[in-house]
């Protein structure tokens, strides 16, 4: 009885044995590859610690505040220190560099610069800048439209753009809006205006709707 039990052992043993080199010649003969071992399951990742929940939606601290507001004006300083330098080139980095921090001093000094730089380079550069502003105040506003004027086509241009960029940024129908729109209207008929300036106003003026009568003639 005990020689029957390992004789069968011993067969099933060799039975084994033999399907699984026969299923190996079978995959090596159809050029596929053993089914690969099933992979381990992905770690679970522990939560955060309590005490970081809500930390990257804190509020920043009055004094955070502060410094942040002294960094921004110390920028803005240097900028507008660039814009008094007799190099062309450190003005319109300057102009740019007041883009990027919209203080009220910022607008100030560009509005000066769009009116007074006496290099178009420079005006377009403040124009441009002034578009970063969310918002403009109404002078910057007002700066840009008398911009509208300006001897070099290039600077009615840059001026346009950003005014376009401050009309995409307000409500339609908005009081803002309708008030800018009644500046270009009023710009595109001035024989002040280059040609391809006023047609651009013409443009976005149809777009909105806004009847033009009385535009100069090119």
């Amino acid at each position: 009885m005990r020689k029957s039990v390992l004789f069968l052992l011993l067969a099933g043993i060799i039975a084994a044995n033999a399907a699984y080199y026969l299923l190996q010649s079978d995959w090596s003969e159809r050029g596929d590859s053993p089914p690969p071992p099933p992979a381990a399951s992905a770690p679970v990742a522990a939560p955060p610690p309590p005490e970081m929940l809500g930390h990257a939606a804190r509020m920043p601290t009055p004094e955070e505040l502060e410094d942040e507001a002294r960094y921004n004006e110390s920028r803005v300083e240097e900028a507008g220190a660039w814009l008094n330098s007799q190099n062309t080139g450190k003005r319109v980095s300057g102009a740019e560099q007041l883009g990027a921090f919209p203080t009220p001093s910022a607008e100030r000094i560009l509005i000066n610069a769009l009116a007074l730089d006496f290099e178009p380079e420079v005006r377009k550069a403040a124009a441009q800048s002034l578009s970063a502003f969310k918002p403009p105040s109404d002078k910057a506003v007002a700066a840009l439209l008398a911009a509208l004027q300006d001897d070099s086509e290039d600077v009615q241009l840059g001026a346009l753009n950003a005014l376009l960029g401050i009309a995409a940024k307000l409500e339609n129908g908005s009081p803002r809006l309708k008030s800018l729109s009644a500046g270009l209207k009023s710009q595109a008929a001035s024989r002040h205006v280059k040609a391809s300036t006023r047609q651009a106003i013409r443009a976005f003026l149809k777009d909105q709707a806004v009847p033009v009568f009385g535009a100069a003639k090119k």
